[in-house]
């Protein structure tokens, strides 16, 4: 069972409560939000580091 779109309450619903529950796509989003962090860190570092090697 999906989440209650018709009714305002969580009365009756057991289960996941997002329609993507089984699928590829979670795994699949979740890695390419691990890839996305990990290339925002990276150009972070890379961005500091040369900003401390230009320090004068």
């Amino acid at each position: 069972m999906g989440f209650p779109f018709d009714t305002p309450t969580w009365d009756g619903v057991s289960g996941p409560i997002f329609m993507g529950t089984g699928g590829a796509m979670p795994g699949l989003f979740t890695m390419i939000a691990i890839g996305l962090c990990v290339l925002a860190l990276a150009m972070g570092q890379a961005t500091e580091n040369n900003k401390y090697k230009n320090h004068k």
